[in-house]
């Protein structure tokens, strides 16, 4: 497939991007998370909950992405679209004029 190189080769480069920006994602989540516990503050505590949770699948995601896309090239090379299929039309009758 043309391109597919240059696809894997743009998504390893923005891999280690990414995972800084997870790791600055779940560290703030955990400062949020503390300042909510500390503060008696749970809105601020459940949305750091929610940040770190966010963060953690989205560093799973991140670290996985060279073999999601090799996995779905190779799911992708497998389907294969059905022959084309030509019906043959009968004429359409005349029309017998009066």
């Amino acid at each position: 497939m043309p391109g597919l190189a240059t696809f894997k080769g743009l998504v390893l480069g923005l891999i280690p991007y990414a995972l800084v920006a997870c790791v600055a994602a779940f560290l703030i989540g955990a400062i949020l998370w503390a300042v909510g516990a500390f503060g008696h503050n749970p809105q601020h505590s459940s949305r750091g909950k929610t940040t770190l949770i966010v963060a953690l699948v989205a560093a799973l995601l991140v670290g996985g992405a060279a073999y999601l896309v090799g996995w779905f090239h190779g799911i992708g090379e497998t389907v294969s679209a059905p022959a084309a299929v030509t019906h043959l039309l009968e004429p359409a009758a005349s029309f017998v004029s009066v």
